[in-house]
């Protein structure tokens, strides 16, 4: 071989060994770039329950995007995205923050006000009485038995009649501090349910499915799942607005709750993924695996701007049974598995 020929040869050694390091270099980059996507996602601060979830979800799907990202269009679009993310979750953890901390204030004006008013009327009070006693102790100075009877008297009458005022005057005050501990406990009741509701749906979110399923472990219960996957979720979005997409699997989730029992619960397990939490036989539950499988695919129509929208929805079901002794790690993980399966296009 010529000496050419060789050097040649090295050049495109040596180019391919550049290939092969380059390449190395943009996995490790991709690589690190996904860490770093669900570590934001991982320790996110949580204001609300259900504004993190959705955050960690859609972080989740720009994962997705990132790992399977080749050209530098798909880079710049996977920045934006984390950006828009961020700036969005920001803006809804200030709104949550600032809330809590009006919801804090006027409850503290509240209290303040119905002290102010105890110590008012408790000093009103006091200075009717003392002015009473006053009289009386006048009085009482002189022999006249005529006058300290009727000094008597009406310095009971006096005592009597404050007694009432100050009956009257707690009553309100304590029925209307009442009313405000009562609308209180509503806005907390509301803000929990908030936590752990699923804003798109209106189902519970994944904290909720967890906390329950943790509570009947905790106690060995027997139960299964059952995960409903919409393996076409993620395309849609591609050709439908939101609200199209939201409205459509709104109604499939009301389909699916129809074919529930009252006591189950319902929820979303990850973004194209619902999952109830089902106290039933497991033949009873794979009938019914089986029935949503058919049921829940199909084409449903959804309002738009006054205009009717036909989406179609391609879903499918499997149950996961746990039962009594079952190792929690090893049903966590089938549970996990099973969302995965059914939620791949």
């Amino acid at each position: 071989m010529s000496r050419s020929g060789g050097d040649f040869l090295i050049s495109i050694r040596k180019a391919t060994d550049d290939l092969d390091r380059l390449a190395e270099t943009i996995n490790s980059v991709k690589a690190t770039y996904v860490h770093a996507l669900r570590s934001t996602a991982q320790y996110s601060i949580e204001f609300s329950a259900a504004d993190a979830e959705s955050f960690r979800d859609h972080l989740e799907t720009i994962c997705a995007l990132a790992e399977t990202a080749s050209f530098p269009d798909d880079w710049l679009s996977i920045q934006a995205s984390f950006r828009g993310e961020l700036r969005d979750y920001r803006d809804r953890s200030v709104a949550q923050l600032t809330k809590f901390r009006a919801d804090m204030k006027a409850a503290a004006d509240a209290m303040e006000i119905f002290a102010d008013s105890v110590v008012a009327s408790s000093m009103d009070h006091r200075d009717g009485v003392q002015e009473a006693l006053g009289k009386l102790d006048a009085v009482l100075a002189e022999e006249s038995l005529a006058k300290v009877r009727d000094a008597l008297v009406e310095t009971k009458a006096e005592i009597g009649a404050s007694i009432e005022r100050m009956d009257h005057q707690h009553g309100l005050m304590i029925a209307q501090l009442r009313d405000e501990i009562r609308s209180l406990h509503q806005q907390i009741d509301a803000d929990r349910r908030a936590q752990f509701t699923d804003r798109a749906t209106g189902v519970w979110n994944r904290h909720k499915l967890d906390a329950q399923m943790e509570e009947m472990l905790k106690h060995d219960e027997s139960f299964c799942v059952l995960v409903v996957g919409i393996r076409n979720l993620r395309r849609l979005d591609q050709r439908y607005s939101p609200a199209v997409v939201e409205g459509g699997v709104k109604a499939l989730l009301q389909r699916l709750t129809a074919m529930l029992d009252d006591d189950a619960t319902l929820g979303r397990w990850q973004e194209e993924t619902f999952a109830a939490v089902l106290q039933i036989d497991p033949a009873t539950a794979m009938s019914m695996s089986r029935k949503a499988s058919k049921k829940l695919t199909g084409v449903y129509s959804v309002q738009e701007n006054g205009l009717s929208r036909n989406i179609e929805l391609h879903a499918v079901a499997g149950v996961i049974e746990r039962e009594r002794g079952m190792d929690t790690a090893s049903f966590q993980r089938k549970l996990q598995q099973m969302a995965e399966v059914l939620s791949a296009a």
